[in-house]
């Protein structure tokens, strides 16, 4: 078996060097997935077939029934999951979504109208239960007012109301995880579900390792619920009590004579996180002569535990305390949808680490061990205000027009910012709609490094972008529709280092005696993305069904500092999807997926420089050397080859003792492709080996779920 490498299990679990402080909030141009909702009343059995669309905009649909989602291969009956086959979504890490030029960092997840801590667990499965999903959609560009606080994208998921029914539920197991779903009414006019899950992968992890250089302290483990609660208290008002969390664990110890603690003496101690968040709100909603009133009131708790050898120890614990109302009604002859949230922010952080700045989104950080370390223990308190509206009018019978916008400010920077959003649609005979929208977008502080006074700078702005979209959609009268659209964001105040505090070499004494004369990081980069994303979509007919997606995109940044322009981390040019299901009757079902995408970026090293201890100031060679610092290239002036991968999956429904059941069968990676991931190098980086993303060989899966 080959041995699983440290870079291999950091893909697997995404160790999040870099906490987010806060959860976005933003987005219009989409691609959606979304189930009709179903009234309390109509009992389980009678009730019409619920539908499922893939669509470019929420005004137009290519609708697929709500099972075919969950049985996309390679999602393991992960609805959420399916969002790696929309089209340009890069996947960081392996699960967390990079969307148009943005970092995974720049996204807001938000679930029935309040923010969440985040959607997918570090085994890329997401974090809520796929029976509860009724819809979520893909938010990537000029986006609504409603939502804020994003300059990459938004994932809205709604998660379907409890049903007025009689006590059910839904048990399902896996190699990899097992959950349960209990769901009843309590009176006629009330009724809950409670979800839960487990991974499991940590109870055999051990066994599949052949690994030497390291050892778990903690194998990976992961859980998530979610409870809702809901009341028609009559016909025009009904309250919703709503909880959701997840928690994510993982650690492991370098033995002494590893090549990571060789190349860096700072990791001896091992690295390992824990992050959860749990999140509990109420949310009333009327129906009156003024429209519809929602009001919500949330609080938000997330926890980042984590440390990375001697480098950085970080245990930090943000509370967000939220007020949202939002009214949708008539007004003359169109549509306004108006708002606004108050929201409180409490951040209380210990840290003790590494000080030197960088931020490696434009440049190639110098070794840990240079620098000096510093600690802090702080709390603050951040106050947020956001204002909203927008205004839908039919120009005519085939044009509409929404104009509208936000306004937001902060106590903390006393920084008020202003975006305005437009978007015009034209309706083209009965089958073309044409589309253009433009937005402005910002979005606070994602790592806690930036609002320290030891290791950040106080006089940061917030980051900032412009959206540019058009397209053009067809849905005709067949089974096939598809999208065209194309795209150009501008990203201005993005943060890069200042080189005047960086610790570059042991010799940089007056550096480090001196890092709080200047600013750590300055509003110093800038960014360009644009591209072309093509949609093709087969409705089921004759059996089967399908989707094609076709993504051209080129990202760039430029550090305003230096005048230097490189490529971004994410710049994959091609991306393709295929994805194609044959129901053979009604019990077997037979599907694919297949996936093209350019190769990562990379910046080459070229040998290394040994680093010897100081005596008097001066590199002792006559000294084993500490460690070899790397020569690195170019940042991300290298391509790795292309990637592209088949998934298959086999559905067979039966009954298990009287109970309905579906049992699925996959294959990941069905014909072998070993898709190179990046190298590992030896100790003074002068030999490599090719590293491959998970998995290099075929994979067999089984799942079962069960309907009692």
């Amino acid at each position: 078996m080959r041995k699983l490498t440290l870079s291999t299990f950091l893909t697997l679990c995404s160790l999040p060097l870099l906490a987010s402080v806060t959860t976005p909030e933003d987005a219009e141009d989409k691609i959606t997935t979304s189930k009709d909702s179903a009234l309390p009343a109509i009992p389980q059995a009678t009730r019409p077939p619920e539908r499922i669309r893939v669509i470019g905009s929420r005004d137009s649909g290519l609708e697929l029934s709500s099972d075919k989602i969950l049985k996309v291969p390679g999602a393991g009956n992960d609805p959420i999951r399916a969002i790696e086959s929309l089209p340009g979504v890069v996947l960081a890490n392996g699960f967390a979504p990079a969307v148009r030029g943005s970092s995974p960092n720049d996204m807001y997840y938000q679930t029935d109208g309040v923010p969440v801590g985040y959607v997918f667990h570090n085994d890329s499965y997401s974090s809520f239960h796929p029976n509860l999903i009724k819809s979520f959609e893909l938010k990537t560009g000029a986006w609504e007012s409603s939502f804020s606080d994003s300059i990459g994208g938004v994932i809205d998921t709604t998660l379907r109301d409890p049903e007025i029914t009689e006590f059910n539920g839904v048990a399902d197991f896996s190699f990899l995880r097992a959950g349960i779903l209990v769901e009843s009414k309590l009176t006629d006019t009330s009724a809950f579900y409670l979800a839960a899950r487990q991974s499991l992968i940590h109870i055999y992890l051990d066994a599949l390792l052949d690994e030497e250089d390291f050892e778990f302290t903690q194998a990976p483990i992961n859980n998530d619920y979610q409870f809702k609660y809901i009341n028609y208290l009559d016909d025009n008002n009904k309250i919703v009590v709503q909880a959701t969390g997840a928690n994510d664990d993982v650690g492991l110890l370098f033995s002494d004579d590893s090549t990571e603690v060789k190349q860096n003496p700072e990791l001896t101690g091992g690295i390992g996180f824990e992050t959860y968040y749990d999140n509990q709100s109420i949310v009333w909603t009327n129906e009156s002569d003024y429209g519809q009133t929602q009001v919500y009131l949330n609080r938000l708790v997330r926890n980042s535990d984590f440390f990375v050898g001697q480098i950085i120890e970080l245990d930090a614990i943000t509370t967000d305390t939220m007020f949202k109302a939002i009214n949708t009604q008539l007004v003359g002859e169109g549509t306004l949808n108006s708002g606004f949230e108050l929201r409180q922010q409490n951040i209380d952080y210990q840290v003790k680490g590494k000080s030197s700045p960088c931020n490696n989104e434009f440049e190639v950080c110098a070794p840990s061990y240079y620098s000096p370390t510093v600690s802090e223990d702080a709390e603050i308190d951040i106050n947020f205000i956001n204002v909203f509206a927008d205004y839908d009018l039919d120009l005519t019978d085939t044009v509409m027009l929404r104009v509208g916008g936000a306004v937001n400010n902060n106590d903390f920077n006393d920084e008020t910012i202003a975006e305005p959003r437009v978007m015009l649609k034209w309706q083209a005979l009965d089958e073309y709609l044409f589309k253009f929208s433009y937005g402005q977008h910002h979005q606070w502080f994602r790592q806690y490094k930036y609002l320290s006074e030891t290791f950040g700078s106080l006089n940061l702005e917030q980051v900032k972008s412009q959206h540019y979209v058009i397209g053009v959609e067809y849905e005709g009268y067949s089974d096939w529709a598809w999208r065209i659209e194309t795209y150009y964001k501008d990203m201005e105040d993005l943060i890069v280092s200042n080189p005047a505090n960086q610790v570059t070499a042991l010799t940089d004494a007056s550096v480090s005696n001196d890092l709080a004369q200047a600013d750590n990081y300055l509003n110093a980069g800038a960014g360009t993305a644009y591209g072309v994303e093509f949609l093709l979509n087969k409705a089921i007919s004759n059996n089967w069904y399908g989707w094609l997606s076709i993504a051209y995109s080129k990202t760039e940044r430029t550090n305003q500092l230096t005048g230097e322009k490189l490529n971004y981390e994410f710049d994959k040019p091609w991306i393709i999807n295929i994805v194609s299901n044959y129901e053979f009757n009604d019990r077997w079902q037979l599907g694919g997926r297949w996936r093209f995408q350019s190769g990562s970026l990379y910046t080459p090293i070229n040998g290394a420089t040994p680093i010897y201890p100081l005596v008097d100031n001066m590199p002792d060679s006559s000294q084993p050397p500490i460690f070899y610092d790397p020569n690195e290239g170019a940042i991300n002036s290298q391509r790795l080859d292309d990637f592209h991968r088949l998934d298959i999956r086999l559905d067979y429904k039966t009954q298990w003792w009287g109970k309905d059941t579906n049992v699925y069968f996959e294959i990941l990676n069905a014909y072998g492709k070993q898709s190179l991931s990046g190298y590992e190098y030896n100790e003074d980086y002068s030999e490599k080996e090719p590293e491959y993303q998970f998995p290099e060989s075929p994979i067999p899966s089984i799942g079962i779920q069960i309907e009692f």
